[in-house]
């Protein structure tokens, strides 16, 4: 159903309220449009005033409480859109609950006024309507206040009441005008300071984009280091060749299409600092010096991405060899085409250097089993395989797709058979974890049918046609995964399929200083900072002291997540605590002593 004519009226409201007083207003007001908004939506999204909301809600009293397709409620919208705080407030009286609905993002109605420039009359409103929702985060992790600082031109007053502290005293007209000029004084300064080193950076780049040239022409293999596939540089560089000795004609000073199609290679790479993705005790071993230095130099993505699980160094070894050969393979396809007569091969990889002479195809991963107790980081690592084996163009997709026993087995072996072909069609091209596979060796209790046993038989066929080349190369990546002693006793019954999976990695539990790398990188990726005296090894300490090993190993990498919770909790005491003495705290950082109390009241 499309925009009705109240929808339309809703935006201009100028003849609703005559509207309102026909019959079929009542009827009108509880009608959805294609996007399921009400009437009462539109007008919160179109800043209606305080009369045309309280003749839609006498209309359709349950209005303030329906969502639409997104799971807006009216209140969303209003916070939104820059409702009048009259508006919200109406809202608000009559369903009181809507200040705690969060929409199929995770947004609450702060959320949204927090991000789209609400007045601080409507912040404050939905504040006092759930101070709790000042502390919650969406489901991109961010809270009202990150979301806030996220736009440059949110007001000092907002910023203040969600960081709970006085705003502070309204600027005068003067002051206001002194500020904008200090701000373009110093825009001036630093469009000044560009244009002089414009010159010498332009130089700078003409020489850097003509030594990666002269590399991609003598030892294209070298890019490979540097994360540029020298095939792909060459195809773009031979299709800009014919225009390019016109083009240089009417660009003079400015780079040509060959140049820009290497400068264009050499973003894709996109430096990255080694800060961002080492964690706090690897700065601390480094020293300022050396990490400074490695920060500046651009990064490696699967390298990066290797970089952001701790520990599990074996597994990590395991893709750089796999990457090694991948890059040999495709050097060995560079130098030696698809179309060179067969007369010619031999002669051709006689000229090749031993490691490249052997005559070896593109690698491929085999199927996996991950075994580890719980929170020792088996979906993690599996989710990053998906990106990783997808950077070496091992997988044709970044896709990740997890599922359960409920997941492959129906209560008949046809519908079975069915639901497991349904999963792996939709893995196609990434990776089928399977979570518990043990699971799948138990017999339902009110079933006496082993239905799991026709998901193994089906995963088995499947994963011969696939290696027999009846199936093209998109053929998910299966990781079986599961606690230790369930999946050696599922493994062993089920022989045929343990021969399908040849690689088993075993996840070792987190030591304690690896448990404190954790929540130092957590911490830091929700928008906390930490007291400097919270070191990788004090943390540690603190664990190894206040938690036995058994209840670490029965949680692992999930005593990072309770015990940031506990934490955030502790900021919270100390912030309502702060209020009464009139101490300033910093919401968003956690001292030593908020870790201490955690452990002592909540761990064992």
């Amino acid at each position: 159903m499309t925009d009705t004519t109240l929808h339309e009226l809703c935006k201009g409201f100028g003849a609703l309220l005559s509207r309102s007083k026909q019959p079929i207003f009542i009827e009108e007001a509880s009608r959805l449009n294609d996007r399921g908004n009400l009437p009462l939506h539109a007008a919160c999204s179109f800043q209606a005033s305080q009369e045309v909301i309280d003749a839609l809600l006498k209309a359709y009293p349950s209005g303030a409480s329906q969502p639409n397709n997104v799971g807006n409620l009216p209140i969303h919208q209003a916070a939104m859109w820059q409702a009048p705080a009259e508006t919200v407030e109406l809202l608000l009286s009559r369903y009181p609950e809507g200040a705690t609905v969060r929409n199929q993002y995770g947004s609450l109605p702060l959320h949204m006024a927090a991000s789209n420039q609400a007045s601080l009359e409507v912040v404050k409103l939905l504040i006092n309507a759930y101070p709790d929702a000042l502390h919650l985060q969406n489901d991109d992790g961010m809270t009202p206040l990150d979301l806030a600082l996220a736009d440059e031109s949110v007001s000092e007053s907002v910023v203040a009441m969600l960081e709970g502290r006085p705003a502070p005293p309204e600027l005068s007209r003067r002051q206001k005008a002194d500020r904008f000029l200090e701000r373009a004084d110093a825009l001036e300064r630093k469009l000044g300071g560009m244009k002089d080193m414009g010159g010498r950076q332009h130089r700078d780049l003409r020489e850097a984009i003509q030594a990666v040239r002269r590399l991609a022409d003598r030892f294209p293999h070298s890019l490979y280091s540097a994360g540029i596939d020298p095939n792909e540089l060459e195809i773009a560089l031979s299709s800009n060749l014919a225009d390019e000795g016109v083009q240089s004609i009417h660009t003079r000073g400015r780079p040509t299409d060959s140049e820009m199609v290497i400068l264009d290679a050499v973003k894709k790479r996109g430096p990255s600092a080694l800060g961002n993705n080492t964690s706090r005790s690897s700065a601390e071993q480094i020293g300022p010096e050396t990490n400074s230095s490695m920060s500046a130099g651009p990064r490696d993505r699967v390298e990066d991405l290797l970089a952001s699980i701790v520990g599990l160094d074996h597994i990590k070894s395991q893709i750089r060899g796999l990457r090694r050969s991948t890059e040999i393979a495709d050097l060995r396809e560079s130098l030696i085409p698809y179309s060179i007569p067969q007369t010619r091969l031999a002669i051709a990889t006689s000229l090749l250097p031993p490691a490249l002479s052997d005559a070896s195809t593109r690698p491929r991963s085999s199927h996996m089993v991950f075994v580890g107790n719980p929170g020792s980081g088996k979906t993690a690592l599996a989710r990053l395989l998906a990106k990783t084996y997808h950077e070496l163009g091992i997988l044709r997709k970044p896709k990740f797709l997890e599922v359960e026993r409920m997941d492959l087995v129906g209560r008949t072996p046809q519908q079975t058979i069915a639901k497991t072909v349904e999963v792996l069609e939709e893995a196609r091209g990434g990776i089928l974890f399977i979570d518990e596979a043990f699971t799948l060796g138990m017999s339902s209790r009110r079933s006496k049918l082993d239905a799991g046993s026709d998901a193994i038989n089906e995963l088995i066929g499947n994963i011969d046609a696939a290696l027999s080349g009846k199936e093209d190369d998109s053929f998910p990546l299966i990781i079986l995964a599961g606690f230790p002693q369930e999946m050696q006793s599922f493994l062993a019954a089920n022989g045929t399929l343990r021969k399908r999976f040849p690689l088993t990695f075993e996840f070792p539990d987190y030591t304690c200083e690896e448990l404190a790398r954790i929540f130092i990188d957590l911490c830091l990726a929700k928008g906390f900072d930490l007291e400097e005296s919270l070191s990788v090894k004090v943390l540690s300490d603190l664990l190894d002291r206040e938690t036995t090993a058994e209840w670490r190993s029965e949680r692992n990498g999930r005593v990072c997540e309770l015990l940031l919770s506990g934490a955030r909790t502790e900021v919270r005491k100390r912030i309502r605590k702060a209020t009464f003495e009139e101490v300033e705290v910093d919401p968003q950082l956690i001292i030593k002593s908020d870790v201490e109390n955690v452990m002592r009241a909540e761990f064992k």
